[in-house]
């Protein structure tokens, strides 16, 4: 009998290495559901079947979860890097480079927590946990693979980029691109299947936008000449041009006004010759404007938001960061959730105009000057308008991306809808890789958003081994004349 009863209270009190092991779990789970703050201990209690105090005896604050969480899941992130780079024999190959996207891929579906960790310490600890994780990655690369890149450097037909450079760039794409289909409800985000998206990825690497390059005017290469010797001033130009854009974008306008490429869109303009508001009118302010304590209502709550999560706010902070009461909240907010979707809503329809008006701009789209264009909106997405990413972050944790879902589907169609005319001419064009030009758009442009993702949101300190400028020239080089002259792997 008394030996029962031993067993009895033995059994309803796990060993210590058991108990801390739960109450891991138990936080890992509410962290990636409802964020860092949006969690307290006595959840975490209930859900590893422990006393509140228990947590203490194992855990200092609930910060050092955390902390112990993070660390773990960054020691996997790096024990996989290093033993998956290491297995690629021949790297640049697309062979290797279609297996380590497969690899990749089977990684977050495996262990998606690790993503939703980087995102939760992106918001709520501005990249405290992971600070580093990122840090020049090709010297990383050279470490783990520098004999197979040197042979890769030597072979007939290489194109003189920096290896390691490049297998930096791709390893972060595939992650971006899991990202994406995992946690941001991609469903295809490039069209096509996922496998079919990896190959098409990994053709335009090999061999470039262009076969040949396309035969240009004098006056025309004496431009690509001087955008050449002078890129820190057209740079500047092109951000000032950008920030025009965005200014113009904003939700308090009636009506952003439509812009448009000096050369025109014959079949598009048509809103130019319509008459325009004096400048003394303008800006024209929008007859359903917010009023200021709604204004002032939506801006504390974004600030909140993407500092401690959805679930970590709570409408007595948004009242008290607004100078408002609570009650004058729920005159325009039945619900805490309808102030997210309220953020949400207006500021995707800003993101969209703004979108639609730069890539209307693309001329070219896959010229040098274009191209710089693109990324230099794309840097302003991401620098200018961080909040919008955490939105989406906060959405993918908390809300499984309920909100932003539609963000990401099928993104050459959205091209393909605003360049359609332009995007045939450059399929016709001497020299064209064969690729859909909507498909190789969307590919740059999310190859720029991870770019600067990481360089903002996750302290990538020049996370390519170079700085800013000079890491996007690289970029297009590489994606303006491909890796190889011919295709190794044929040989």
């Amino acid at each position: 009998m008394t030996d029962k009863r031993t067993r009895s209270r033995r059994d309803s009190h796990p060993p210590p290495s058991d108990q801390r092991e739960r109450i891991a779990r138990a936080a890992l789970a509410l962290f990636t559901t409802q964020g860092f703050h949006g969690t307290n201990t006595r959840e975490i209690a209930d859900r590893a079947g422990v006393s509140s105090a228990a947590i203490y005896t194992f855990y200092p604050s609930k910060e050092a979860i955390f902390g112990e969480l993070a660390r773990q899941y960054r020691a996997r992130l790096d024990h996989f890097i290093d033993t998956t780079v290491r297995r690629l024999k021949d790297p640049l190959s697309k062979r290797d480079l279609r297996a380590f996207a497969s690899a990749i891929w089977t990684k977050m579906q495996d262990e998606p927590e690790i993503l939703l960790l980087v995102l939760i310490d992106v918001i709520e600890f501005k990249f405290q946990h992971f600070q580093g994780a990122f840090d020049n990655l090709p010297a990383r690369m050279r470490a783990m693979v520098g004999a197979a890149l040197t042979a890769a450097e030597r072979r007939a037909g290489w194109r003189g980029h920096d290896p390691a450079f490049v297998l930096a760039a791709v390893y972060h794409y595939f992650f971006h691109f899991a990202l994406i289909e995992k946690h941001m409800r991609g469903n295809q985000h490039l069209g096509v299947s996922n496998e079919l998206a990896i190959k098409r990825f990994v053709d335009l690497l090999f061999g470039g936008l262009w076969s040949r390059l396309p035969c240009i005017d004098g006056a025309a290469l004496r431009q690509a000449d001087d955008t050449r010797a002078r890129p820190q001033l057209l740079e500047e130009a092109a951000r000032d041009r950008i920030e025009f854009i965005r200014l113009l974008c904003g939700r308090l306008w009636h009506s952003p006004p439509t812009m448009s490429s000096q050369s025109g869109r014959k079949g598009r303009d048509k809103g130019r010759d319509r008459i325009k508001v004096p400048m003394l009118f303008l800006p024209q302010i929008a007859p359903d404007r917010p009023d200021d304590n709604q204004l002032a209502i939506e801006a504390a709550a974004l600030a909140l938001f993407t500092t401690q999560g959805f679930h970590g706010t709570n409408i007595r902070d948004i009242a008290d960061r607004a100078g408002v009461s609570q009650g004058a909240i729920y005159t325009y907010y039945p619900k805490k959730e309808k102030i997210f979707e309220s953020l949400v809503r207006n500021y995707q329809a800003c993101m969209l105009a703004f979108t639609r008006q730069v890539i209307l701009l693309l001329e070219d789209p896959f010229s040098r000057r274009d191209l710089r264009l693109l990324a230099t909106a794309v840097r302003s997405i991401v620098y200018d308008e961080a909040a919008f990413l955490l939105l989406m972050f906060i959405d993918v944790i908390e809300f499984k991306n309920r909100h932003f879902a539609a963000l990401f589907h099928d993104i050459p169609a959205q091209f393909r809808y605003l360049l359609g005319p332009v995007l045939d001419r450059t399929k016709r064009r001497a020299g064209w890789c064969g690729q859909d030009p909507a498909f190789v758009l969307a590919t740059i442009y999310l190859f720029f958003y991870n770019y600067f993702v990481i360089e903002r949101h996750m302290l990538g300190n020049q996370h390519l081994g170079l700085p800013e400028q000079e890491a996007i020239e690289r970029l297009i080089d590489v994606l303006s004349t491909g890796l190889w002259g011919h295709d190794p792997d044929a040989a």
